[in-house]
């Protein structure tokens, strides 16, 4: 995956996310967004990264997100779909998620 593709997904899942990403456990610290640089935010390498966007996406958004193998789910309504299927389970769920989160913000 290029920079510029990573970055522009950072910035999208960030707007989603907020200034600080909460980790319900208790040794892993939140991750702080807001001091962060785009290119330092880590959600296309990071399980730790992730995981909470995909909780939010599913519980403050409403939309499920299908995980199954290496590809990954979320129907936006009842025409549009974004799915993806890639060499790992993490950059399947990362493309799926940044495909939506495009189209979520247009909605």
């Amino acid at each position: 995956m290029n920079t510029e593709k990573a970055n522009k997904g950072s910035r999208l899942i960030q707007n989603l996310m907020g200034s600080t990403i909460k980790i319900e456990q208790d040794d892993v610290k939140d991750i702080p967004l807001a001091f962060l640089a785009v290119e330092d935010m880590k959600f296309h390498r990071s399980w730790k990264w992730m995981m909470p966007v995909v909780i939010k996406i599913e519980e403050d958004l409403g939309y499920p997100v299908l995980i199954k193998g290496n590809s990954c789910t979320i129907e936006g309504d009842d025409d549009t779909t974004f799915e993806h299927e890639a060499d790992t389970k993490l950059l399947a769920i990362w493309e799926t998620v940044v495909d939506f989160l495009e189209w979520h913000e247009n909605q």
